[in-house]
């Protein structure tokens, strides 16, 4: 059975008794309920205080997990406040508490909250999917007087809270400045926390098939439009390119990768773009398959991938008859259930229109229901993270293709690999 993202109502058990953390959760729509941790909370002397958090928020959400009669989604946090690498916990005196707010004055110092997610999931080697992390918030407080460090001890708000001050109260007015997530101060980092468990849902569900990304997912063919783009250029009397430049003209489709390289070539304008783009499709459509082939481990993948039931999809932006015939070129007819490229009229990615139409024909071709959830979707650009987000599928970044790891990270992809078999 599939399981529904965070965006529909369902209950989580929050590990904590912070009354700052039930706020946030209720604050982006979670409906929760709170069952406090006994966990331990002892930890080894000169721990990092990112290792501490996490290591807590471990403790909390698993001592929560082992006691729930029925298993459900957990969260378990923990926060810290860090000045030069030490650890700032909640102060136990008054007198503690001054100490501290006379230590950070004046300074930066970090905010460290560590989350531990776990989720149920049936059917499955471990009986829960377990995600930890944590983020960091610089922090700088102004050179607060010693009248003012008293009178804000005397309040008693200071006494339990990481780091004797709470950054959403009476202290906001001593606060000189943030970098990071504002919500992680306060104690849980909730959007960080919102698209996790969103990643959870989707790893969690289970996958009846593969769709791939075609150039720089499956093949290497970036010599073919390399040649096709630079003998245009050369026809027009223009500067040509290399190979790096192409990795980053491809990935929108044909037009677009057209403009990109008049642009670059000094066309600014784009006034050869209309017979430019006539000739890129005519020499294109004769050179699609110079030089290309398929990536090492892909041919191993497929197998993998069919032999464990799923079925297989391309979804590109290169021309639909171009894509059906490099694919079956190169992998054989049959061996990938739906191919989809660009159709007249179409919109293309990163547009998840196309992996609707993939589901479409699954279910009107194939008989098999299915929700985006139950993808994988993997590709090589932002292009086709954004594409796989879009649709709800389980996205992933390969590294063997055009683009960076950053590129890939920054566009959200939920899981990154460096190898076709790394999937498996």
């Amino acid at each position: 059975m599939g399981q529904t993202l965070m965006s529909e109502k369902q209950y989580v058990i929050l590990a904590s008794a912070s009354p700052r953390r039930r706020e946030l959760l209720e604050q982006i729509g979670v409906d929760f309920r709170v069952v406090v941790s006994e966990a331990d909370e002892t930890l080894p002397e000169e721990i990092a205080p990112w290792e501490a958090v996490c290591q807590l928020s471990a403790k909390k959400a698993m001592a929560v997990w082992e006691s729930l009669p029925e298993k459900e989604v957990v969260i378990g946090a923990d926060t810290v406040v860090a000045l030069n690498g030490r650890i700032l916990g909640k102060p136990g005196s008054p007198q503690e508490a001054t100490g501290m707010l006379r230590d950070l004055r004046g300074r930066e110092h970090f905010v460290y909250t560590g989350v531990t997610i776990l989720m149920p999931q049936e059917d499955a080697d471990t009986p829960f999917l377990q995600r930890t992390f944590y983020e960091a918030t610089k922090v700088r407080i102004d050179a607060i007087s010693e009248e003012e460090i008293r009178e804000y001890v005397n309040t008693g708000d200071p006494l339990d809270k990481a780091g004797a001050y709470g950054i959403q109260g009476l202290f906001a007015r001593y606060v000189k400045g943030i970098e990071g997530d504002y919500n992680n101060v306060v104690g849980l980092p909730v959007g960080r926390l919102y698209q996790e468990l969103n990643r959870m849902k989707r790893a969690g569900a289970p996958k009846k098939a593969a769709v791939f990304d075609l150039d720089g997912t499956l093949s290497d063919s970036i010599f073919s439009m390399m040649y096709s783009g630079n003998k245009v250029l050369n026809e027009l009397g223009l500067p040509t390119f290399e190979e790096k430049d192409y990795k980053y003209f491809v990935g929108d489709g044909a037009a677009n990768l057209v403009k990109r390289m008049l642009r670059k070539a000094g066309d600014e304008e784009l006034a050869f773009f209309e017979k430019a783009y006539q000739r890129y499709k005519e020499i294109f459509a004769e050179h699609c398959m110079d030089g290309v082939k398929p990536y090492g481990g892909i041919p191993e993948l497929l197998k993998s991938l069919k032999e464990r039931g799923l079925k297989l999809a391309v979804l590109s932006n290169k021309p639909h008859a171009e894509t059906i015939r490099v694919v079956e070129t190169l992998f054989g007819r049959g061996t990938f259930d739906i191919i989809q490229g660009q159709e007249d009229g179409k919109p293309i990615k990163p547009d998840p229109q196309g992996v609707f139409r993939i589901l479409e024909r699954m279910r009107e071709e194939m008989g098999i229901e299915a929700l985006a959830e139950n993808l994988f979707y993997l590709g090589d650009t932002a292009t086709d993270i954004r594409t796989g987000r879009s649709a709800g599928a389980y996205t992933i970044g390969v590294l063997w293709g055009f683009r960076t790891r950053d590129e890939l990270e920054q566009s959200g992809a939920d899981l990154i690999i460096s190898h076709p078999m790394d999937l498996i």
